[in-house]
């Protein structure tokens, strides 16, 4: 099998599982009612969703690391291989400025007043890097989907 096919074969198994496991989340037991204050919603799938966000990290970062590895083998180190590892990198840095410009802001979670600064930094970088990403990525696949009607 051509490793295009089985990329793209992959990609769509993958946006499917992420599609129902988000649907999932959102149509069984989004509105479930907290124990202790009714009034803030409680879903059944949340530890489905995380664990699926996991695994999907997990999978990305091995793959990165594979792909960067198999790649210097194969062709030596090259300056455009940097935009690639640049791009993460970059998201990384400008989430974690944000993180540390909005280290005191307050958050309610569960009904509690929340302002631990490290959490605060983490969520803030870790949001704000996929955010761009998927920005990134989307272009992309936007990009090829071009490129490869034109052929």
């Amino acid at each position: 099998m051509d490793i295009q096919k089985f990329t793209t074969k992959m990609l769509y198994i993958l946006f499917a599982i992420s599609a129902v496991v988000i649907l999932l989340f959102f149509v069984v037991g989004f509105d479930n009612p907290w124990e202790k204050n009714p009034t803030i919603n409680d879903p059944v799938l949340t530890d489905v969703l995380l664990w699926w966000n996991i695994i999907l990290c997990v999978a990305c970062f091995c793959t990165m690391v594979w792909s960067f590895a198999k790649y210097v083998k194969e062709y030596g180190f090259n300056k455009s291989y940097l935009y690639t590892w640049g791009l993460p990198v970059a998201s990384l840095i400008i989430g974690l400025v944000v993180g540390l410009i909005k280290q005191n802001e307050h958050l309610m979670i569960n009904g509690k007043d929340w302002c631990i600064p490290s959490d605060n930094i983490l969520t803030d970088t870790c949001m704000i890097s996929i955010g761009i990403l998927l920005l990134i990525a989307f272009a992309a696949l936007i990009y090829s989907l071009v490129l490869s009607s034109k052929k």
